[in-house]
């Protein structure tokens, strides 16, 4: 395995590890919904993050298909994947800050 694909394989790692806090947070929210008086109207936000979250899934698999070299070339060129990556974890971050009151 050359430099090249080994430094992709972390980044892709990297974006799988924060799809796991990801996770772990829509947890979180999803427990402080049970008995939260907005109930409605905070799981329409977590309805909405989640599209996101699936969004971001998607493109990650589809990465992850990709031969090493055309990745290592997209993810060059694609930051906004971790911007992407970030957003959702504050979103949610917050929800549950919200949340737990």
């Amino acid at each position: 395995m050359d430099t090249e694909e080994s430094l992709v394989e972390e980044q892709v790692r990297h974006y799988e590890s924060r799809l796991r806090h990801i996770d772990e947070l829509v947890e979180k929210a999803r427990n402080g919904l049970q008995n939260h008086p907005e109930r409605a109207q905070h799981e329409k936000t977590l309805a909405e993050i989640l599209e996101r979250r699936d969004a971001l899934q998607v493109r990650l698999d589809d990465l992850k298909l990709k031969n090493p070299g055309s990745l290592a070339e997209e993810l060059r060129h694609d930051g906004p994947i971790m911007g992407i990556v970030d957003a959702i974890a504050g979103d949610l971050e917050a929800l549950v800050e919200r949340l737990d009151g």
